[in-house]
């Protein structure tokens, strides 16, 4: 049972101050209390210490289709009567009905129940989170209030958002970030070497070809139809996801390589023998298969799914309908790993061939005032062009590169940004993306530390973007580094929220400043209703746990004026500016 806190900024809290200052007793409600109470989004039900009900403003009654049950003097458990969302009948709120004085059997935690309810459809469950909390005076039990809220379509909205993030929409299978996920569970729970699973990596031969000559809606028939050929051949328990365009991935559980090869030949002969149809035109598709053991000693799931992919890229080569075990293939792998962009991502490294640019984010509530740059890297090639990080960033992250990248980003913009304050150019703050490997480097964050004093920055002047999806996979580091680089002053952002799986249950444990929703979201918003729904539940959200929102890929100043209109604090992209490259400072020794 929680007590009541004066200093709340909840209804509760105000319910309090105010019996406090007109020094009444919770049996009466001083006017002023009353008014208020009448106008806050929760339905509020005062009782006095034997539970008979002494307030109940309008949206309690309406919550429960029924004030009249609710009126002062009734008991408050004749008036209000609780289920589990099933249905089952819960206990008595206040136990006794009165008569046992001062037992709640609410611990004082919110907690979901149901209201039975009445409409034109017959009797309906109305899904509300409860809280009881008691009033003392004196030390001594005086009341009880009752807060309740109605969370029937914010449960919907929120398994929704859940389900998008973590699924394909076009097949309904599970989608890489989820697939990780799953993955890096089953190494978890692997405790010795007799434990094995195998990891498949498929790739699909000849869709491209039906999407340029039969068009897009084919390629995407084709794909449903695939993925439903291949799940026969698969056992309920082994997790099927689509990883990439024309790209699957399985995850056989409890299986050893000898198994998984009786998998693979019938998921082979399945490909083989599936024909696809489409406005009189017969298309057969082929497969190559990758496959890797997985066990204890078994690296991190990225590495597992890169290596599952190489023997997959290894197979194709091959021509189709070819199968490769990772063991089988280490000389080509090995060959792969000498791939042109480790080679380039290291000479540029060396030759200081990578570039900063910065984008501007913006404060939407304040005439679109600049807050500060997002840090961005590219590569000059070896021509004079420059080269986009989607390019080669994912060989930096693949091959153990992107610490050394991140470290190459934090000195030089902190060495720029020391010759903006000898120019007296202070006002600049920067967001830094720090990559997963790296938040999972316990000597990174003394490094960012170090290089902050030698360049003379203040910490207030940085920022750092994690994604959602590293911090929960490294998440006792990342708590370590973020606890670190705060106390020093700097702030954190939460980058492309809502796309990971566990976004909702991970959020209150990372002491982040700004929340940045997922540019996929806000991209469509004025299309999609449910989009808009999400970036205006995620922006609620936020600011209901006092945090930021920015939002991502504001391409149009529609967009802009709805992000606007729903509150949303800060934006970025093409609808406010492109990056560019860190002006030249006179003077400049970066």
């Amino acid at each position: 049972m929680t007590e009541f806190d004066p200093k709340s900024t909840e209804p509760l809290g105000l319910l309090s101050e105010l019996t406090e200052d007109a020094g009444a007793s919770p049996q009466l409600l001083p006017g002023a209390a009353e008014i208020a109470l009448a106008e806050v989004a929760d339905g509020v039900i005062v009782t006095d210490g034997a539970g008979r009900v002494t307030y109940c403003n309008p949206l309690a009654g309406e919550l429960i289709g029924n004030a009249l049950s609710l009126k002062p003097g009734r008991h408050l458990d004749d008036g209000l009567k609780l289920v589990e969302t099933d249905g089952t009948p819960l206990p008595p709120l206040l136990s006794g009905g009165g008569k046992q004085e001062g037992r709640v059997l609410a611990d004082g935690r919110e907690f979901i129940a149901a209201i039975p309810r009445v409409d034109d459809l017959g009797e309906v469950l109305l899904e509300v989170s409860v809280q009881v909390q008691t009033v003392r005076e004196e030390g001594e039990l005086s009341g009880f209030v009752v807060v309740m809220r109605e969370v029937s379509e914010e449960r919907r909205l929120f398994s929704r958002i859940s389900w998008q993030s973590s699924h394909d929409s076009l097949t309904h299978l599970p989608n890489r970030q989820y697939f990780e996920s799953e993955l890096q569970r089953a190494l978890a729970v692997c405790k010795d070497r007799r434990q094995h699973h195998v990891l498949l990596y498929l790739d699909i031969y000849q869709f491209k070809v039906v999407n340029d000559t039969l068009g897009y809606a084919a390629g995407d028939q084709l794909l449903r139809q695939l993925a439903d050929q291949l799940r026969q051949s698969l056992a309920p328990d082994d997790v099927f996801a689509r990883v990439g365009s024309d790209e699957f991935a399985v995850l056989l559980r409890d299986c050893t390589i000898e198994e998984a090869r009786r998998v693979v030949v019938r998921l082979r002969d399945g490909v083989q023998g599936f024909v696809f149809t489409w406005d009189g035109h017969e298309s057969r598709v082929a497969i190559s298969i990758g496959a890797v053991a997985v066990d204890r000693a078994s690296p991190p799931a990225g590495q597992l799914l890169a290596s599952a992919n190489d023997a997959c890229c290894a197979a194709r080569d091959q021509g189709r309908n070819r199968v490769k075990l990772f063991s089988d293939s280490r000389r080509v792998l090995e060959k792969r790993r000498q791939s042109t962009w480790v080679a380039e991502i290291h000479a540029a490294l060396r030759e200081e061939r990578l570039l900063l640019f910065r984008q501007p984010v913006v404060a939407l509530q304040h005439e679109d005032r600049l807050h500060h740059y997002e840090v961005l890297v590219r590569m000059r090639g070896r021509n004079g062009d420059v080269i986009s990080p989607g390019l080669f960033l994912p060989a930096a992250e693949r091959y153990g590169l992107i610490e050394e990248v991140d470290r190459w980003v934090i000195r030089r913009i902190f060495d720029y940004m020391a010759v903006e304050q000898r120019q007296g150019l202070t006002g600049h703050s920067y967001a830094i993306n720090i990559s997963g490997l790296s938040l999972g480097d316990d000597t990174f964050a003394d490094f960012v530390l170090e290089a902050l004093t030698a360049a003379g920055v203040p910490p207030s002047r940085v920022q750092f973007e994690i994604t959602e999806t590293s911090a929960i996979n490294n998440l006792e580091r990342a708590l370590v580094f973020i606890h670190k680089l705060r106390a020093a002053g700097c702030t954190f952002a939460l980058d492309d929220f809502g796309r990971g799986a566990s976004s909702l249950a991970y959020l209150r444990q990372l002491p982040v400043d700004f929340l940045k929703i997922d540019g996929s979201f806000v991209r469509n918003m004025l299309d999609d209703e449910i989009d808009s729904a999400i970036v205006s539940t995620v922006n609620h959200l936020a600011k209901s746990m006092g945090i930021s929102t920015i939002a991502e890929y504001a391409e149009t100043p529609e967009l802009l004026g709805q992000l606007r209109v729903l509150g949303v604090d800060f934006a970025q992209g093409f609808g406010i500016a492109a990056a560019t490259g860190l002006p030249d400072l006179e003077g400049e020794d970066a």
